[in-house]
């Protein structure tokens, strides 16, 4: 075995996307502390108990997943680059620590996204330690729901388990070369225990899946055609499609409630930090479907229609176990149900476009509130907290996102999901000029 350095002067497609996704997400580098939540302490004390235990209870359940990103996931997709770094060469490319699919910049980029998900995570806890009186660490209960704590809660709950469980299988799965997956590895998609119609749109993979991208619209760069040799293991690709959808479908759907307060006039410094996770989780998934889709690129048309097929099938289960995730909050109580569902289906929608895949689900049924989606992409209020903080001297200079992301494709945008396509990056990096003072801590 070779141990390769990373060499951040390469050049290419896929050195260009490894180094401005790593540059695109220590640009966009926050803390929880620069929010300031002393006003949503405030705002709690006059909201319902079922809305204060939703919340808590959203958050805890969004740390579960963003802990099972920053480790399991993270740690496959790393294992994955090492392996393809240096291998499925074509005779133009030269350099040993790179190929069209990774670079030896991959892993860095790979590491900057877990860190991100632990600072998502550091995140949740300060605004369960802020906003709730039982998230103060502490594990006992007597076994009364009511007073569990919400990471107990969380740790409890069938359904949270359900959407790691099948998340962790991804992740945990070992390396398959092209063309020996079977259509059997997702599991059918499951009826929606409720019976609402508007979920059966999604259950059945054949009537409900559109037709696939066309495979010329994924750029080979003039590459020998794909072979089972050359290609990546499907694996490696299952991996990418399981970590775009666990964060673009699974944890941005846990952002309704704080949004939909927020438009309302509560709770209006916790929407501050869920627009910068948000703003991470745009670029870090636009990054990880540029790398899918580039392997879709290498593999043969029957094989690309076989991930096409396991990425809808994927995005089904998540999508329901996600409902059934939703049944044990008290979103009905709120009088929200019906919108949590259609903004459940936007998320599927635009998880898929960063795998390059079409709508899952129509119009009708995927347009929530426009409030909420307003609410989650207005980025003035993040801009003018920074202005106040002066921890890592971060302005509002640093809230540019490298080309990766806007400050709204996180939200409403389906289409347009970022300015890196399958060539690479096309922005050049920028660095932010510092004075000492801003090393001063």
């Amino acid at each position: 075995m070779t141990f390769t350095p990373m060499n951040w002067t390469l050049a290419g497609a896929a050195a260009d996307t490894d180094r401005d996704a790593f540059a695109a997400m220590t640009a966009n580098l926050w803390t929880p502390e620069q929010i300031s939540l002393a006003d949503d302490a405030e705002d709690m004390r006059g909201l319902s108990d079922t809305e204060r235990t939703a919340l808590a209870r959203i958050f805890a359940g969004l740390a579960s997943v963003e802990s099972l990103q920053a480790t399991a996931a993270t740690s496959a997709l790393t294992a994955d680059a090492q392996r393809h770094i240096g291998e499925g060469k074509s005779s133009n490319e030269s350099d040993a620590a790179q190929t069209d699919l990774a670079s030896s910049m991959q892993p860095a980029a790979l590491t900057a996204i877990a860190f991100m998900e632990s600072m998502h995570t550091k995140a949740y806890s300060t605004l369960l330690g802020a906003i709730d009186q039982n998230a103060n660490g502490s594990e006992a209960n007597n076994g009364n729901a009511s007073t569990q704590s919400p990471f107990t809660w969380a740790g409890s709950n069938d359904s949270m388990q359900e959407k790691l469980r099948l998340l962790n299988e991804v992740y945990a799965a070992t390396p398959r070369p092209a063309g020996i997956m079977n259509s059997g590895d997702i599991e059918s998609s499951q009826e929606p225990n409720n019976g609402n119609d508007s979920a059966n749109v999604a259950s059945s993979t054949e009537s409900a899946v559109p037709e696939a991208t066309n495979p010329d619209s994924v750029d080979t760069n003039g590459r020998d055609s794909p072979t089972a040799s050359s290609a990546p293991d499907l694996g490696a690709l299952e991996r990418l499609a399981a970590a775009v959808l666990a964060e673009s479908l699974v944890v941005e759907s846990g952002f309704y409630l704080p949004m939909w307060l927020s438009s309302r006039g509560m709770m209006t410094k916790t929407p501050d930090i869920i627009r910068l996770i948000n703003r991470d989780i745009a670029t870090s998934s636009a990054y990880l479907g540029t790398i899918y889709q580039r392997g879709l690129g290498r593999l043969d048309d029957a094989t690309r229609e076989t991930m096409r097929q396991y990425a809808y099938d994927l995005a089904n289960n998540l999508y329901f176990a996600e409902e059934d995730y939703n049944y044990t909050l008290p979103y009905a109580d709120l009088g929200l149900d019906d919108d949590i569902e259609k903004f459940l289906s936007l998320n599927a929608n635009k998880a898929l476009s960063y795998l390059g895949y079409p709508a899952l689900f129509p119009a009708e049924i995927s347009q929530p509130n426009p409030a909420v989606t307003d609410e989650l992409s207005d980025m003035e209020s993040v801009t003018a907290a920074f202005k106040s903080s002066s921890l890592f001297g971060v302005g509002s200079s640093a809230l540019a996102n490298a080309g990766f992301a806007t400050s709204n494709s996180g939200a409403a945008g389906v289409s347009a999901v970022s300015s890196l396509t399958s060539t690479g990056a096309t922005t050049a990096n920028k660095v932010e000029e510092t004075d000492d003072d801003d090393w001063d801590f």
